[in-house]
């Protein structure tokens, strides 16, 4: 007989990486349907919080390390202040000129921004259930 363990060790494993294409599904097209940044880095960090749930910490912890994590946010965050940078020499009127309604780059750099933005809340998110699993 199965242990229920082994079948919700299995199920999260499998799931796990749904979890994450669906996280980056909403972070490309928050600019087309409801979501962004934070729903898809709220996603992602659930499916962290699954594996944290179904295995131990520890086991985890060997795929992202805490350093790794505040690693992939320093990058997320001084890529999130390159774009805004970037898009503030930008005006207003070339991006509506070259958008296209109803279409993946419609947004110009919004579904970029989403991205690096779901990075920053996944991470920190993740790093709070770290913490809260360790105390």
């Amino acid at each position: 007989m199965l242990g229920i363990d082994v079948i919700i060790k299995t199920v999260s494993r499998i799931l796990f990486p749904f979890i994450l294409l669906i996280g980056a599904y909403i972070a490309l097209y928050g600019h087309l349907s409801p979501g962004g940044a934070f729903p898809a880095g709220a996603i992602i960090a659930s499916g962290f919080v699954l594996l944290i749930i179904a295995y131990t910490e520890r086991d985890v912890e060997h795929t992202f390390t805490k350093h790794e994590l505040i690693d992939i946010k320093s990058i997320a965050g001084i890529l999130l202040i390159g774009l805004i940078i970037s898009i503030s020499h930008k005006s207003r009127v070339e991006f509506l000129s070259a958008q296209t309604a109803l279409s993946l780059w419609s947004g110009g750099f919004t579904p970029f921004l989403n991205m690096v933005g779901g990075f920053m809340v996944a991470t920190a998110l993740v790093f709070i259930i770290y913490t809260l699993v360790r105390e």
